[in-house]
């Protein structure tokens, strides 16, 4: 589903007698987001991304603009309508509820739209179709053995997962046969049979009764077409979606269990079930993977990435963590004070950036920020030309350099030769940092250091984890692609 806002605003009035201001979340944001696209609304706290999801889903009422599913306007149609799925940062699970019917709850009271057919004939359709494989259906039953015996639970829930089918079927088809131990041939036959009987006399009954029936058990209304009917889903249907949907996202083992029995990863996972399990068209998903680990944080995302990609499903992530929606998503919106900076993909927009904002809010470890100015075709940090440009007269600036275009020039590798090999210093920059710490970062290091003109907490630099440097006073080339030259009053970014 594609989704489109329009000028969406969301304005939250102000309290004189308690000295509080009005205050605009989200300001007279558009937006397009293409169907099946993994979208991240990044930024920092009170930028407006979880409003606008919390506008998406119909849960606060926007104060002026537009949404669009599609070609339906939605911006004053009520949540439960919207077809969305909704993952809330606490996960919102019933404590007292197993994770079955955690994730069975909203199927409970749903009602769908469809063609009436007689469900007894569809279940003992499925009940033949089992039987029509008997192959496979002996497969599933000999793969349910726990330490060489075969249990009845675990029998009926191989079957029903083999052929896609509820619980409740896969019991009525190995009751038929007369047991899980026995798997003759002829008790196959005789229960296929049986079920084919039930239904020859269930269409016998249905023929004579007043409401005609086409070959397929669908109900027919006067012009021989068939009948639509709003219902409620049969108990096959949800346990159907429930165990479709707990494959999904690997928790089958999990279902009878309560949410105080599993990790927050595994709740998690329960979490997103449930807003799947409805089938919707939007997924949405409101920082996630806060309360989790860093590790764990890691493998849920990829799950996250991995889900969407298989269900194909419109998703909205929002995260203040950079690194995550790096990771995974396909566009990210970058948001400050309401309004959107940046769209673009993730790489795109790091490489790229529109302004200062963005520029320091993209990148692990954060860009460094010099005061710097434009003279003579030359960008000037202290007294170093760091880059040739096409920009005449003068002009002060912010300078951002990323960690990575730092090449330090006075660096050899294991005493072997230089880092510098491939790079032309004719078009490279000098500027010379005064290195304080060294820390080992895996690949890499990090060097911290100061210079006069830096702005902002740390700077720091990061090279290969072989060059052999020391605390001190070191000379550095500058990659020219790495450099980005922003206005000094505006913080735009200055292309050139």
């Amino acid at each position: 589903m594609e989704i489109r806002l329009v000028k969406l605003t969301k304005t939250f009035p102000g309290d004189e007698k308690k000295n509080v201001s009005e205050t605009k979340a989200v300001d007279s944001l558009t937006l397009n987001i293409e169907n099946g696209t993994l979208l991240g609304l990044l930024g920092p706290s009170g930028c407006g991304k979880s409003t606008t999801l919390y506008m998406l889903a119909g849960l606060k009422d926007p104060t002026s603009g537009e949404i669009w599913f599609d070609d339906e306007e939605v911006t004053n149609l009520e949540a439960e309508k919207r077809g969305i799925g909704l993952v809330f940062q606490n996960y919102a699970l019933y404590p007292h509820m197993t994770v079955y019917k955690n994730i069975a709850f909203p199927l409970t009271n749903l009602k769908v739209y469809t063609e009436k057919r007689c469900e007894k004939a569809v279940r003992i359709q499925k009940a033949i179709a089992i039987l029509e494989e008997p192959e496979r259906l002996r497969k599933a039953v000999l793969e349910s053995q726990c330490d060489g015996k075969i249990k009845k639970e675990n029998a009926v829930l191989y079957v029903a997962k083999e052929f896609h089918v509820s619980r409740f079927i896969a019991a009525d088809v190995l009751k038929e046969i007369g047991g899980i131990a026995k798997n003759e041939e002829s008790a196959y036959k005789d229960a296929k049979s049986k079920f084919a009987a039930h239904l020859e006399s269930l269409k016998k009954r249905l023929s004579a009764s007043k409401d005609p029936i086409d070959e397929a058990f669908y109900y027919l209304n006067e012009k021989g077409e068939r009948r639509m009917d709003t219902r409620r889903l049969t108990r096959d249907e949800i346990d159907s979606l429930v165990r479709d949907v707990s494959r999904l996202v690997q928790i089958e083992e999990l279902l009878e269990r309560k949410p105080s029995e599993l990790s927050g990863g595994q709740q998690q996972r329960v979490a997103i079930a449930r807003a799947l399990v409805k089938k919707p068209k939007l997924l949405l998903l409101d920082e996630p993977l806060s309360n989790l680990d860093a590790r764990l944080r890691l493998k849920t995302r990829e799950e996250i990435r991995r889900i969407q990609r298989e269900t194909g499903i419109t998703t909205v992530f929002v995260t203040h963590d950079q690194d995550e929606a790096m990771a995974i998503c396909d566009r990210i919106v970058l948001m400050k004070d309401g309004k959107s900076r940046q769209v673009g993909k993730p790489q795109d927009v790091y490489r790229d950036p529109n302004d200062l904002f963005v520029a320091k809010f993209l990148g692990n470890p954060p860009i460094n920020v010099f005061e710097g100015i434009v003279d003579d075709g030359y960008v000037h940090i202290g007294g170093e030309k760091v880059l040739p440009v096409p920009i005449e007269g003068y002009r002060e600036v912010f300078v951002g350099i990323r960690p990575e275009a730092f090449l330090l020039e006075d660096a050899e590798k294991d005493g072997k030769g230089t880092f510098l090999q491939g790079i032309d210093p004719t078009v490279c920059g000098h500027l010379t940092v005064d290195i304080e710490q060294i820390q080992a970062s895996g690949k890499d290091i990090a060097l911290i250091g100061n210079h006069p003109s830096f702005v902002g907490d740390q700077l720091k630099i990061t090279i290969d984890s072989e060059a052999q440097v020391s605390p001190g006073v070191h000379s550095f080339l500058l990659r020219p692609s790495k450099i980005y030259l922003f206005d000094r009053k505006t913080e735009e970014r200055i292309r050139f």
